[in-house]
């Protein structure tokens, strides 16, 4: 039986970055059953380039900015396909293919919930070395992932509070726990245009402090829970400070009460077993979380949008987290 794909995208204020990204999904050799866009709030004419452009795809428009994590869940409740694509309002897959080969690895591997495509992004980094075979990982990126919906429905939606970024990482963890793989497809390439609109360091760096924690909170086993919260908390100031003074760390502190609150409230850990393998993935197999500290010559482009995706320099061997 082939698998049916449902899209999801949510956007806010990047309408001339959206129109690529659609406009790549729709020319897919086998474009998902259905799309929709989930619209956060944008004040940039987004609503009428979508009705004007795009009147086959389902537009959403929130009354609210409620985070990138929030529409995600609304596009998982209101679509129905047997798999969840989700891109970023700014990412698109670079080969005509693309969709179909993550859908034809899920049909192929019963075992796997998710497939994690390989990110190039503007900035010369590549997630993993083209030409590997498939290998599990601990999380996929938001910007390039394939989601088998029973798995999902297993294991349960994204914690809304985490309100950006973190979320793959809790629910791969979880479908892990679950007896799930999580594989990454090196050959197939997702490149994200990293639109600078509406990113922000400091509260990147907050979000990712914060929901690192939560997610200890929430899924640590007990008998590791303080060594790995003093861990998470270690790592990601060890992080800040790279970056110079910053005030993350304060503000992650003044937050601790609502990190507790919102961990406890989710909280239902995974098997120790379990989450020590999610560990071991996590330090010999993670995306990268910046680009090489040196490039090679540019790789000449292949069916390329004009002056939207520089070539990007290759990693040698799977890349690892800090």
């Amino acid at each position: 039986m082939t698998l049916t794909v449902s899209a999801v995208i949510a956007t806010y204020n990047r309408g001339p970055e959206l129109r690529i990204a659609l406009t790549r999904l729709m020319t897919q050799t086998t474009p998902p059953m259905e799309i929709i866009v989930i619209d956060d709030g944008s004040s940039d004419g987004t609503g009428a380039m979508m009705r004007a452009e795009f009147p086959t795809v389902r537009y959403v428009r929130q009354p609210h900015n409620g985070g990138l994590i929030l529409a995600r869940n609304f596009g998982f409740v209101n679509t129905a396909g047997d798999c969840i694509l989700s891109v970023d309002d700014d990412s698109w897959f670079e080969d005509p293919d693309g969709l179909a080969r993550c859908v034809a690895y899920l049909e192929q591997n019963p075992e796997v919930a998710a497939v994690a495509c390989n990110i190039e992004t503007r900035d010369g980094l590549v997630y993993f070395p083209k030409g590997a075979a498939p290998f599990d990982v601990p999380w996929y990126v938001g910007c390039g992932h394939l989601l088998r919906r029973s798995a999902v429905e297993r294991v349960g939606l994204y914690m809304p509070e985490l309100y950006r970024q973190g979320e793959e990482k809790d629910r791969c963890l979880r479908l892990v726990g679950a007896g799930y793989r999580v594989v990454a497809l090196p050959d197939v390439m997702v490149y994200h245009d990293k639109s600078e609109k509406g990113r922000k360091p400091g509260m990147e760096r907050f979000y990712n402090h914060r929901n690192d924690l939560i997610r200890e909170v929430a899924r640590c086993p007990s008998p590791l829970l303080a060594w790995r919260l003093a861990r998470a908390w270690a790592g990601n100031s060890w992080k800040n400070l790279r970056h110079g003074p910053r005030m993350t760390d304060l503000k992650v502190l003044l937050a601790l009460p609502q990190i507790l609150r919102i961990g406890l409230k989710h909280r239902a850990p995974v098997g120790v077993e379990a989450y020590r393998r999610w560990l071991h993935l996590a330090k010999t197999a993670a995306p990268a979380s910046a680009p090489p500290p040196e490039r090679r010559p540019a790789e000449k482009a292949v069916n390329r949008p004009a002056a939207s995706r520089p070539a990007a320099a290759e990693r040698p061997s799977p890349a690892r987290s800090d």
